[in-house]
């Protein structure tokens, strides 16, 4: 405001200024045209006195006149000029204005432009006692060769004008708007100028109302978040021209945006599949359907916010329905794997034990063939222990029972237990230090076996296993790192699936059963431990778990 009024008054200012300019420089420039008309005509008077007096001879008595002299008869033609002696090739003077009046009154003048813009010529003729007319030329400056002359103190003028006018003009802005800005809106009796007083009363009175209102809508507003914020379904509601009013974090997460808020629904990127569902809520239909949305599905229902007969509003629900149909896949590819890996060895056992009954082995192989049983058998052995540990470990109610544990003396003892079972050539090295942990000892030393068998299993020729504990500042930390073959990094999140194998042929040559790690994130989430995997294909494993320190 306080720029808006100093620009005004500044305008005013210089605008009067120039006015004033204009007016004061043109009534100078007539006083001056006026006084040079005045100076030539009391010449032409001499002049014309002199002639009738003493006729021609007396013109020429004068020494270098500053004017032009020139003497016209009765027929406009001219009969004497002091400057150009030529004067019959000069035009007809009866026709300029001054002749013309000098010949029907006595006296005539005129003013016409000079050749040169810098200049204008006066003209002044009087009638002689013989009939013919004197008359008198002189030039004088021009308007513009006028403003030339004075342009310099003119314009030293003006800008001290204006210098003064920007102070006037800052001082007055700061003085009127000072006030203003002081002004309470709490209190509108106290106002410098009693013709904003009806103003600033409506102003208060409108202010508390909007507080009232900032107070009530802040209120609903927390109202909504905290029933909303601890919903997992998404709810979005939109007004009649499809912007987003309220959101929920929940379906912020789903539709992958933030601050929709006063967006338009349609200019989201997930809206062309909800689009149908959106068109029957604005005729005021109910709707539902299922949806796709970043990989995973959703129930989307829409309904009508209908008032006074006509849809004021669109509610948007999303409901998570992708975890029901990973849990069919899951549940289906479980059966399905649990029946293969079971099928094979019970066809090995069933083929052994048919040649066995038909009698047709020979004698010094039946041995073999006994042995081949047992393998099989303690591999579907080994296969249905884990499974039924991993159905342990699932049930949401489990009460595992723990104590504080030295990790380095029960991974001392559980390497010794490995390198006594192991018969591969691959060697286990050790390296440990005190680090105490609070958990289960039997899910720790299960992490610990299940991570030494798949490092030694997944080796290469004459490889080794350097399994490590460690005592850190907030935690105490098992490290099993291997030779071995290396994980693809594409293969790191899956790894920990149920009879996910990076190489399905290896672990069936190894009588792995696929479920080891899937053992190992159960234990470690039971735990409160972390476990990382750092790998590439030909470069090693290094799996790394982090205990909370006891």
């Amino acid at each position: 405001m306080a720029k808006k009024v100093f620009q005004s008054i500044l305008s005013v200012a210089v605008m009067v200024l120039l006015i004033t300019t204009f007016f004061i420089v043109n009534e100078m420039y007539r006083s001056f045209t006026n006084s040079q008309l005045e100076v030539l005509h009391g010449e032409a008077r001499v002049i014309a006195y002199g002639i009738n007096k003493d006729g021609l001879q007396f013109i020429d008595q004068l020494d270098d006149a500053d004017y032009r002299i020139t003497i016209i008869n009765d027929q406009g033609n001219v009969i004497y000029d002091n400057i150009d002696n030529d004067i019959n090739t000069m035009d007809n003077h009866l026709d300029r204005e001054e002749v013309r009046k000098a010949f029907a009154e006595g006296y005539g003048s005129s003013i016409r432009k000079s050749t040169t813009l810098m200049e204008r010529a006066i003209y002044t003729a009087i009638l002689l006692s013989d009939g013919n007319v004197v008359r008198l030329s002189s030039t004088y400056p021009s308007v513009y060769h006028f403003l030339t002359l004075i342009s310099q103190p003119l314009l030293l003028v003006i800008l001290f004008i204006i210098l003064v006018s920007l102070y006037i003009a800052y001082k007055l802005a700061n003085r009127i708007v000072k006030p203003l800005n002081e002004i309470d809106a709490d209190m509108p009796d106290n106002v410098p100028y009693n013709e904003i007083r009806p103003i600033m009363e409506k102003l208060s009175a409108q202010k508390k109302r909007i507080e009232n209102d900032e107070e009530t809508l802040k209120r609903r507003r927390q109202e909504f978040e905290t029933i909303t914020s601890k919903m997992n379904e998404g709810m979005v509601l939109l007004n009649d021209e499809m912007a987003v009013i309220e959101i929920n974090a929940s379906a912020e997460t789903i539709l992958g945006e933030e601050d929709l808020i006063g967006k338009k629904i349609t200019e989201t990127e997930h809206y062309a599949k909800l689009a149908s569902l959106f068109e029957d809520a604005l005729l005021g239909h109910r709707s539902s359907k299922k949806v796709r949305i970043n990989d995973k599905r959703y129930d989307a229902e829409v309904s009508p916010v209908k008032m006074d007969g006509g849809v004021v509003g669109i509610v948007l629900f999303l409901f998570d329905d992708s975890f029901k149909e990973s849990a069919e896949v899951m549940r289906k590819e479980f059966a399905s794997n649990v029946s293969h890996e079971l099928k094979t060895p019970l066809q090995a056992i069933s083929g052994y034990s048919e040649l066995l009954k038909s009698g047709i082995v020979r004698e010094e192989d039946q041995e073999d063939f006994a042995n081949k049983i047992y393998l099989e058998s303690q591999r579907m052995m080994k296969l249905i222990e884990d499974i039924i540990k991993l159905s342990h470990l699932d049930n949401e109610d489990l009460q595992i029972r723990k104590e504080k544990i030295d990790l380095n003396e029960l991974c001392a003892d559980a390497i010794e237990t490995v390198k006594k079972d192991r018969i591969e050539d691959v060697e286990v090295i050790y390296k440990g230090e005190p680090a105490m942990v609070y958990g289960n000892r039997e899910l720790i030393e299960s992490i610990v076996f299940n991570l030494c068998e798949n490092a030694i299993r997944y080796n290469v020729e004459n490889g080794k296993v350097f399994v490590t504990v460690s005592s850190e500042e907030d935690s105490s930390v098992l490290e099993v790192k291997d030779t071995g073959i290396g994980i693809d990094p594409k293969d790191h999140e899956r790894i920990y699936e149920r009879f996910y194998r990076v190489d399905k042929g290896r672990s069936k040559n190894t009588g792995g059963t696929g479920l080891g790690l899937s053992i190992v994130k159960h234990a470690c989430i039971l735990n409160n431990a972390e476990i990382s995997l750092e790998s590439r294909p030909g470069k090693g494993s290094t799996f790394r778990v982090s205990f909370p320190k006891a």
